[in-house]
C-alpha cells in the first residue's frame, strides 16, 4: 500500500468515568508530536491530529468517515478504552491499518491483540515518533516491519515484538552522561498548528473556565502542554502505584527547551505551558542549566511542573520561581507517614509533605494534589489523618486543586504486578510489613485479569481494597466524598481518576 493520509487521534474517557481536576483544559501533546515527525519523514501524507478529549466523539466518528485515514493512530489510556475500540472498529470500516499507543496500549500490548481484530499494531514504545514514522514506511514497502522499533503485531507464530532502541543513534547528539547527551533533542518541536485551531480554543475555554481565578488581571492567551524531559529519580524504586512504563532519567538541551517555549508562543500564542516532565524536582542542575538559558526576550511565559514533596528545597523552590513556575503538581498521595513509606518509600512523610507544602505557599506558587486511599495496610486510623491533612491543605489556601479516590492497581505499576502475582504480593508484604486480608482472592486475580483487555476500575479497585486495605471500600469512598465535598465548599477545584460516575456517587 501507499500511505497518503494519517489521522491520530487521543481517545477521550469512557462515559461514564470520573473527571479528574485538570479534565480537558491542557492538550494532548503526543498526538501532535507524533504529527510532527510524521510530517518531517513523510512530507507528502497528509496528517491531522485531534483530541477526543475535548472533541465530541460524533464529531471524531465523521472525521474519520470523511477523512478516510490509510493509517489510524490510537493514543490509549485506561480509562479511553472503550472509545479508543470505538474508533478502531470505525477505522476499519473505514479502510485504515490501525495502531494503538501511550500507557494502555504498553501495558496491555499482547491482550489487545489476541482479543481485538480491529486493532492491527500496538506501539510501546516510550517516544513512539520514530517508531509510527518507520511503520508508515513500513506499510510503504520500504523497509521491513521487523524493522519497525517497539512495535507488536500477529505473525503466524504468534504475537511479534520488536524489541529494537525507540529513539535511533544517529538521531541522538552528544556524547556522555544524560545532562550531556540530551537525547530528547533527537525529538522535534511539535508543531502546533497540525491540530485543529477548535481544539486550542475549547483548550483556552476550558482553562479559563476552571482556573482563570488563579490569574486575575493576567492577559492568558493560549495553553499548552511540551515535554523535555521525562522520567523520575526513584527509577530503582517507583512508588508503588506508578504505572509509567519508563523511569529512566532522559533530557534535552536547554536551548530546544526555549525553542520549543518560542514556537508555542508563535504558532497559537500561548502564555501557560504544562511541562510534563515526569518529575521536575529529580533534576536541580537540569532546572538550574534551563533557568541560566532561558533568553531575555522570552516574556511572561508561565509553567506548571510535576514536583516531588521528599526533593523539594528552598533552592529548588528558588529556581521554579526564576523559570516561571506559578502551580505545582505534587504527588502528595497520603496524610499518615505510615503510608507514605508503604506507597511511595523512606524519604516520603507526612512531615515532609508540609514542608514542601509551606515552602510552595511562601513562595506564592498553588499547589495541584492527589490523595490516593486504601494502600497496602490503610486502617480507618491513617485514613481518618489523610481527611484531617487533606482539610489542612484546603485551609491554609495552599491548593489549587485537589484529587481524591481510591487505589487503582494499575496492571504496569508495582500494585499491579502484586495482584497479578500472589507469590510476589505475599513476599512483598512480609518484607515491608503489610498483610494480605483475603489470601483466597488474592490467589483468583492472575485467572480473573490476566488475559482480559478490558478492566473494570472500580471492580478491580474493590478487589484490590478486600485483599491490601484495612480500611474496607465504603470507608474509602466516604473519605473520597468528605475530601470533595470539603474542597468544593471551599472553592478548590476538585476530581477523581480511576473511578466511574456512578460508584463515586454525588461527589
Amino acid at each position: 500500500m501507499k500511505v497518503r493520509n494519517v489521522l491520530l487521534v487521543n481517545a477521550g474517557s469512557d462515559e461514564g468515568i470520573a473527571s479528574i481536576a485538570n479534565d480537558g483544559t491542557f492538550p494532548a501533546l503526543g498526538v501532535v508530536s507524533l504529527a510532527t515527525v510524521l510530517r518531517r519523514d513523510h512530507p507528502d501524507v497528509e496528517v491531522i491530529a485531534v483530541d477526543g478529549q475535548i472533541t465530541p466523539m460524533d464529531e471524531v466518528e465523521k472525521l474519520i468517515a470523511d477523512f478516510e485515514p490509510d493509517v489510524l493512530g490510537v493514543g490509549v489510556l485506561a480509562t479511553s478504552y472503550g472509545n479508543a475500540l470505538r474508533l478502531a472498529e470505525l477505522g476499519k470500516e473505514a479502510g485504515a491499518v490501525t495502531v494503538f499507543g501511550n500507557d494502555q496500549a504498553t501495558a496491555m500490548a499482547e491482550q489487545i491483540l489476541r482479543h481485538r481484530a480491529a486493532v492491527d499494531y500496538v506501539c510501546a514504545a516510550d517516544v513512539g515518533e520514530f517508531s509510527l514514522s518507520a511503520l508508515v514506511s513500513a506499510l510503504d514497502g520500504e523497509r521491513p516491519i521487523e524493522s519497525v522499533p517497539e512495535l507488536l503485531y500477529r505473525t503466524s507464530g504468534g504475537i511479534a515484538h520488536n524489541r529494537l532502541p525507540e529513539i535511533p543513534p544517529e538521531e541522538i547528539k552528544g556524547s556522555g552522561g544524560a545532562l550531556r547527551t540530551m537525547v530528547l533533542d533527537a525529538i522535534p518541536v511539535p508543531d502546533r498548528t497540525l491540530m485543529p485551531d477548535l481544539n486550542w480554543s475549547r483548550y483556552l475555554d476550558n482553562y479559563l473556565n476552571r482556573y482563570g481565578e488563579l490569574h486575575a488581571g493576567e492577559d492568558i492567551t493560549g495553553v499548552t502542554t511540551m515535554n523535555r524531559a521525562r522520567g523520575c529519580a526513584r527509577v530503582k524504586s517507583p512508588c508503588h502505584f506508578c504505572g509509567i512504563m519508563d523511569l529512566s532519567l532522559r533530557f534535552s538541551s536547554p536551548e530546544i527547551f526555549w525553542h520549543d517555549v518560542r514556537a508555542a508562543q508563535e504558532q497559537m500564542s500561548a502564555s501557560i505551558f504544562y511541562e510534563a516532565f515526569d518529575s521536575m524536582s529529580s533534576s536541580p542542575r537540569w532546572v538550574q542549566a534551563v533557568v541560566e538559558a532561558r533568553p531575555d526576550d522570552i516574556g511572561e511565559a508561565k509553567f506548571f511542573v510535576y514536583t516531588q514533596a521528599a526533593e523539594t528545597t528552598p533552592r529548588l523552590v528558588e529556581l521554579y520561581r526564576r523559570l516561571g513556575v506559578y502551580r505545582v503538581n505534587m504527588g502528595l498521595e497520603a496524610g499518615d507517614t505510615g503510608m507514605l513509606k508503604v506507597l511511595k518509600g523512606p524519604r516520603d512523610s507526612l512531615e515532609n509533605n508540609q514542608r514542601a507544602c509551606r515552602l510552595f505557599k511562601e513562595a506564592g506558587m498553588l499547589i495541584h494534589g492527589s490523595l490516593v486511599l486504601g494502600g497496602p495496610g490503610e486502617t480507618s486510623q491513617s485514613l481518618d489523618n489523610t481527611v484531617r491533612f487533606a482539610r489542612w491543605l484546603i485551609d491554609n489556601e495552599m491548593m489549587a486543586s485537589l484529587e481524591a479516590q481510591p487505589l487503582f492497581p494499575d496492571f504496569g505499576a508495582l500494585t499491579g504486578k502484586w495482584l497479578m502475582n500472589p507469590d510476589l504480593a505475599r513476599q512483598v508484604a512480609k518484607e515491608r510489613g503489610f498483610e494480605i486480608l483475603d489470601g483466597e482472592l488474592l490467589d483468583l486475580m492472575p485467572s480473573k485479569y490476566g488475559s482480559t483487555d478490558m478492566v473494570d476500575f472500580d471492580e478491580v479497585s474493590k478487589d484490590w481494597s478486600k485483599i491490601f486495605s484495612h480500611a474496607p471500600w465504603d470507608e474509602l469512598i466516604d473519605a473520597t466524598h468528605t475530601i470533595r465535598s470539603y474542597a468544593d465548599r471551599s472553592g478548590t477545584i476538585t476530581g477523581s481518576g480511576r473511578i466511574t460516575q456512578a460508584t463515586l456517587g454525588s461527589a
